[in-house]
């Protein structure tokens, strides 16, 4: 009987001994885990630092083509469209409109705008947006609204053609 005890008193010492490995280790990789962490932490923000000084500095590029000054003073050449598709857009098409007649100086491109005939709001919008300017087509597409985008695009690029 006291070897039995004996036996379970070892067992159980060295089940305590594993617990207390496991334990330690566990503290030990989440240690490891966090150091490594932070490091990443301090890199990325170091790299962004060195962006927002740079960019304040005017040194830095935001990558996009719109930042370069020899894509601002360009102009287009050649013929440009642009297909609009809008079904019930009568809050947005004219701004849209209106910003990019002001934004694209260019006489050679055009603007189409397939609208719908029973969506009188985004029909109206349109033309105020258009401000009777030659560049920008309003299509009124055959169908009753909303077809799909698929369709509405089809028919301008019939009436582009």
């Amino acid at each position: 009987m006291y070897s039995s005890i004996k036996g379970a008193n070892r067992l159980i010492t060295s089940t305590v001994q594993v617990a207390e490995l496991f334990a330690f280790l566990q503290g030990e990789l989440f240690l490891f885990a966090a150091v490594f962490f932070l490091i990443g932490a301090l890199d990325e923000i170091a790299v962004d630092i060195a962006f927002l000084y740079l960019r304040l500095r005017s040194r830095a590029s935001t990558g996009r083509i719109q930042d370069s000054p020899e894509v601002r003073s360009a102009s287009l050449k050649g013929m440009a469209a642009v297909l609009i598709p809008a079904w019930q857009e009568a809050q947005v098409i004219g701004i849209t409109l209106e910003h990019a007649l002001r934004s694209w100086k260019h006489d050679e491109m055009r603007i189409y705008v397939g609208c719908y005939g029973n969506d009188l709001a985004t029909l109206e919008a349109a033309m105020k947006g258009c401000q009777s300017d030659p560049r920008v087509r309003l299509v009124v597409h055959g169908a009753s609204g909303p077809t799909s985008k698929a369709d509405c695009l089809n028919r301008l690029y019939a009436a582009l053609e």
